[in-house]
């Protein structure tokens, strides 16, 4: 398999979390609307999917800019505890390990090595400064400005709705009553990167441009008639993948994920569990709602059994029987991962 990194640009607020899961939904119905996308057409790539998954799609992660050179920012991995220094006082510690759990984001470089050091880590306000200094100062100017809680690469924003009660053209009260969502939006101009690994004899750069550029243009996840989800695809490329090397690697993973049976002997994970619904035209069925799926969200730390597991770029399973009305569905349980 090959992996490249699909470097988008949102374009609008969101109302569903970039998570691979759901990435890979989407991209499914991309292949229904163009059967020219997958070579050999989606129901027999579907098919196998338990056994050969022909794409394994990460979730988005900013991109920013550290001394001149290209970073990600991704999820800390999960359960990583920082170093104390024995000579620190209790008042220290303590204040220590609250800054500490503040640090929610870990920096990674082009060459994707993960390095467990105090300095890789950041916190949401050192993540904004660090957007900032890229900018130009006319658009630099008004996101200082913010107050101190919304410097954050990624804020909520509250968006009305109305009912309408069409015998009185009116709002009112009860299922008439005015009600609001919570959506969330990244600061104007920030990237985000998704990294895919797919299989190249049945998918190509060109049709995974194609195919983000539709979820972009229709919109991704929920309400996205109503213009959530919108954004424009920066470029796909392939993408260095570190390899292998020491027996005592662990997995990091970058998607949420559903670990294979007796594959791993420790997994340190925050569970996840997705309440998944059908998209395009099954929305539109009997019954659009899946049944929920328990996964280890992103950022899981999975220690493995056997070094079997790294002849492979993903680690996980496929979900299947998750719907009342298409037998076929699947639900991707693999995660792309990065030795650590």
């Amino acid at each position: 398999m090959k992996i490249y990194g699909i470097t988008i640009t949102p374009t609008s607020p969101f109302g569903t979390p970039l998570k691979g899961d759901t990435l890979f939904g989407h991209f499914c119905w991309q292949a229904v609307e163009d059967p020219e996308l997958l070579q050999g057409g989606l129901d027999s790539r579907i098919a196998d999917y338990g056994t050969k998954p022909f794409a394994v799609f990460s979730s988005a992660w900013p991109v920013l800019q550290q001394k001149g050179e290209t970073v990600y920012a991704l999820p800390r991995p999960y359960g990583l505890d920082l170093a104390v220094n024995e000579r620190m006082s209790r008042k220290e510690r303590i204040q220590y390990n609250k800054a500490a759990k503040k640090k929610k984001w870990l920096l990674a470089d082009t060459s994707m090595k993960i390095e467990l050091r105090d300095e890789q880590l950041q916190t949401d306000g050192e993540l904004f400064n660090l957007f900032l200094k890229t900018q130009a100062a006319e658009d630099a100017k008004p996101l200082r400005l913010l107050p101190k809680g919304q410097k954050k690469l990624c804020t909520p924003v509250t968006q009305p709705h109305n009912s309408i009660n069409r015998l009185t053209m009116t709002t009112g009260s009860g299922e008439f009553a005015p009600f609001s969502h919570e959506n969330f939006q990244f600061l104007p101009g920030l990237r985000l990167i998704i990294f895919a690994a797919v299989d190249q004899k049945v998918l190509g750069p060109d049709q995974l441009q194609n195919a983000f550029e539709g979820i972009g243009r229709w919109g991704f996840g929920r309400d996205a008639s109503t213009g959530l989800g919108r954004f424009s695809v920066e470029s796909v490329q392939e993408q260095h993948w570190p390899q292998v090397k020491d027996s005592d690697t662990a997995c990091f993973t970058l998607g949420p994920s559903v670990p294979a049976k007796k594959m791993f002997v420790r997994c340190h994970a925050e569970p996840f569990t997705r309440f998944g619904r059908h998209g395009s035209v099954l929305a539109r069925s009997a019954n659009p709602f899946k049944k929920p799926v328990i996964m280890a969200d992103e950022g899981a730390i999975l220690f493995p059994a056997d070094r079997e597991v790294f002849t492979k770029p993903y680690i996980g399973t496929a979900v299947q029987n998750v719907s009342a009305v298409d037998e076929r569905t699947v639900v991707q349980g693999y995660s792309l991962y990065l030795p650590c």
